[in-house]
């Protein structure tokens, strides 16, 4: 693999995490809309957790970029780092439709 190839492939790797931190931003905002406000007290903390959680993963996503950046990973960590980000998104933006659907 060459120099070229490696700086494509980083790029485009950044450019995915970039594009799942804006629908993390994106859903992390919609939580604080006044649609989603809780009915009851479990509604409330359940909506609390969400919105920590998708705090917690922007953060670590922001990390994640400055990573990839400083080339502090090599390019397989960096790899498993972003997959892993983008399963935790998932894993969010289903728990976010559970709490929907029980409004």
């Amino acid at each position: 693999m060459t120099a070229t190839e490696s700086q494509l492939d980083f790029e485009q790797l950044i450019l995915r995490l970039e594009r799942n931190h804006r629908c993390v931003l994106h859903l992390a905002k919609n939580l604080n809309s006044y649609k989603y406000e809780p009915k009851n007290y479990e509604c409330f903390i359940r909506l609390r957790e969400l919105k920590n959680a998708f705090s917690s993963l922007a953060k670590k996503q922001m990390l994640l970029f400055d990573e990839i950046q400083h080339h502090s990973l090599d390019f397989k960590a960096a790899t498993e780092k972003v997959e892993n980000s983008i399963r935790q998104y998932h894993v969010l933006e289903k728990e976010m439709a559970e709490y929907l659907l029980g409004l």
